[in-house]
């Protein structure tokens, strides 16, 4: 008694059937896919992903000072008992002066204003970020407690700070 095959013959290559047409479509994909891109397309697309990695960078950074920020403000409400009156309006600079990072931080991010934007004269929004980052810091560290998770704020500030450079040196590469 003869015994029937346990696994049947494999047919041919299931993209290559002619009757529905997909392996003509899949040729021209195959082809537009091949196709060497311009070089202005290139340039547009390497540049698409510098904006989406700076977007990313300042999210990051808007986390990391919220992140920053609430060590920070929990390390002071644990010892605010000892307080006085100037230990107290550092604290609520140091809150002040978070706040203002982190909106700024968003509003770049969400392509509101870029770093560059000027703020007044030739002042622009980084060179304000890092006068509040360091006013931040000061009064962090100068409140009695131990609060050296100010230092924390200078990671956020370090990431636009490198951001910064690329953007000026981008610019000043391209000809005018």
């Amino acid at each position: 008694m003869p015994q029937s095959d346990p696994e049947p013959a494999p047919d041919a290559d299931p993209g290559t059937t002619s009757e529905t047409g997909s392996d003509a479509e899949s040729e021209g994909d195959a082809t537009a896919a091949a196709k060497p891109k311009t070089e202005a397309e290139l340039q547009e697309a390497a540049e698409a992903r510098q904006r989406a990695t700076v977007l990313r960078f300042l999210w990051s950074c808007a986390w990391l000072t919220v992140l920053a920020g609430v060590f920070l403000i929990s390390g002071m409400a644990q010892s605010h008992e000892s307080y006085s009156a100037l230990a107290t309006l550092g604290a609520v600079v140091v809150v002040l002066c978070l706040l203002a990072l982190i909106a700024g931080y968003v509003a770049c991010a969400r392509t509101m204003i870029t770093l560059r934007t000027k703020v007044f004269g030739r002042v622009d929004v980084f060179q304000v970020s890092t006068l509040v980052v360091v006013i931040a810091v000061i009064c962090g560290l100068l409140v009695p407690a131990t609060n050296t998770s100010a230092l924390a704020l200078l990671l956020p500030w370090a990431l636009t700070y490198w951001m910064y450079g690329l953007d000026r040196a981008k610019s000043e590469s391209r000809p005018s």
